[in-house]
């Protein structure tokens, strides 16, 4: 239960930071009013070996792709989507 100042999102993992973490999604736990750039602050300080594919990976916030501004709220899915590659 997260409380009148909290927020709770859900943060979905795709391909190799999944395999990396070995789980499909995180939940993370943030101030209200938080912004997207304070969740990838978060991931980088608790998961390092995460940190390397986020400057390439694109964040998308309710299946909407978003920008570090973007402010989050209680219960929102944030995926990860890493590039992807291919022809």
């Amino acid at each position: 239960m997260t409380s009148e100042n909290e927020i709770k999102v859900t943060v979905r993992l795709f391909a190799a930071p999944r395999e990396f973490l070995g789980k499909s999604e995180i939940e993370v736990t943030l101030s209200h009013g938080a912004r997207l750039s304070e969740l990838i602050e978060r991931l980088s300080a608790e998961y390092p070996g995460l940190a390397k594919y986020l400057p390439y990976s694109k964040l998308a916030v309710n299946h909407a792709l978003a920008s570090p501004e973007t402010a989050l709220n209680d219960r929102d899915e944030v995926a990860l989507l890493p590039p992807v590659g291919g022809g």
